[in-house]
């Protein structure tokens, strides 16, 4: 492996005319979020990224019936006994012309005939959350990493809204195996889920942000879980649309901020930089002056205590008349949170909450206390001051009066040792000691 050359973002204070803002895609709408920042990965000289692994087309597939788009260089084969041609290739133009044109994702690399394929498979093909897109070859000759695919759909897919979004899933995930296939896979899958959904706003967020929301200490990207990594799509989602200049900027931004050089006869892509690392970069300074990725991920941490699907917390509680301690029923990984909802009913007027937190070491936390009203909304953010490698925090909230409840919210922002990577595939959680006490 080599070490990717160093990645940059582009200040707003200096704008590049529009015709050169867009190159490569995706850098101009990013360029919106933060000054310059030049960033060298040269301590990933010699990690390893995700393993390369080509796929080829299903078994058979050369003689299925196949129709082509006459508007883009897209082709549909389908299996014998799938009705839905005609349609998946309408999707297909529907998905390509917003993702490449009006969100300016890269198209996707084409095979040798000059088209990109869709192979609609039948039932025995088991096309995971209804579809993919996998890599046939990596352009040798490119100066940095990109790939050619293929994309599985799943021919029992309903018409409408779902085959709509599985084929923007797929071009999604194609636009990313051109621009940056050393992403690992939780990222790219949730990456892919955020632009689709954007390029399919019919998309409810249905099981698989349920299950996202229903596993909060778990890391942001994990890539054992396809379904998690889906609904993982809302973080990606949360940070395009908060600091984002224009929709999809951020996502587009952070494939065209991530290139890679991967060695020819390697096994692995090369790991760095990821897109995290982009972001640890690039957010510097976004919501205030010192402000980093940690206190991003408490911001995120934050907004998704109050979203919906409603986030599953750790403790549900009556006001604490006296002090009571609780412990962490799950540890938290590095990215995820865990959330303690406390019930003001039966509070005496003019009360106040104490609240200490301490946590396990080598793991960073950070701490805010949240008040809701009576419809589960945000009136207030009081952050807990900690130091950066502390392992405990305290604070006493006042002013409750108008306040429902209050939604402690705890974040594991990374290793003591190392910045958080994607592609770690384990990470050690860590628990916690929480003390409330009314007063």
């Amino acid at each position: 492996m080599v070490a990717a050359a160093p990645t940059c973002s582009l200040s707003p204070a200096s704008p590049l005319p529009r015709r050169q803002r867009r190159r490569p895609p995706g850098l101009s709408r990013f360029a919106g979020l933060a000054g310059l920042v030049c960033v060298s990965f040269a301590r990933f000289a010699a990690a390893m990224g995700p393993e390369i692994r080509y796929a080829s087309p299903p078994s058979g597939a050369a003689g299925w019936p196949r129709a082509c788009s006459v508007h883009h260089p897209i082709c549909i084969h389908s299996a014998p006994g799938t009705t839905t041609t005609l349609a998946t290739l309408a999707s297909a133009d529907r998905a390509w012309e917003v993702l490449t044109e009006t969100l300016e994702a890269p198209a996707p690399d084409t095979d040798a005939d000059g088209a990109w394929h869709i192979y609609l498979a039948d039932q025995a093909a088991g096309v995971e959350g209804s579809s993919t897109a996998l890599p046939t070859w990596r352009d040798p000759v490119a100066r940095f990493d990109r790939a050619s695919s293929f994309a599985l759909v799943d021919g029992r897919t309903a018409t409408g809204c779902g085959l709509d979004l599985a084929v923007a899933r797929a071009v999604a995930r194609a636009s990313l195996w051109r621009s940056a296939p050393a992403t690992d896979e939780g990222s790219a899958r949730a990456q892919a889920e955020a632009l689709a959904r954007l390029a399919v706003p019919c998309a409810a967020g249905g099981d698989d942000l349920a299950e996202f929301q229903a596993d909060p200490e778990r890391t942001l990207v994990d890539p054992t879980v396809a379904s998690y990594d889906r609904g993982a799509g809302l973080f990606f989602d949360w940070v395009d649309a908060t600091f984002g200049a224009e929709p999809g900027g951020v996502i587009t931004g952070l494939w065209a901020l991530s290139p890679t050089r991967t060695r020819g006869a390697a096994w692995r892509w090369a790991e760095a930089p990821t897109g995290f690392d982009v972001l640890r970069a690039s957010l510097q300074g976004a919501l205030g002056t010192d402000s980093t990725l940690d206190d991003v991920l408490v911001r995120f941490a934050v907004d998704r205590g109050t979203a919906a699907p409603p986030v599953r917390v750790a403790w549900h509680i009556p006001w604490p008349a006296a002090a009571r301690r609780f412990a962490s029923p799950v540890p938290v990984s590095p990215t995820g949170a865990s959330y303690v909802l406390v019930d003001l009913a039966g509070a005496p007027p003019a009360a106040k909450l104490r609240v200490e937190a301490a946590w396990e070491d080598f793991g960073r936390m950070r701490w805010a206390i949240v008040k809701l009203d009576a419809r589960g909304r945000a009136l207030a953010v009081v952050p807990v001051t900690s130091l950066r490698l502390g392992t405990q925090a305290s604070m006493t909230v006042e002013l409750l009066d108008g306040v429902d409840r209050i939604l402690v919210v705890g974040v594991n922002v990374g290793s003591t040792e190392h910045p958080f990577d994607p592609g770690q595939g384990e990470w050690e959680p860590h628990g916690w000691l929480l003390t409330l006490e009314g007063g």
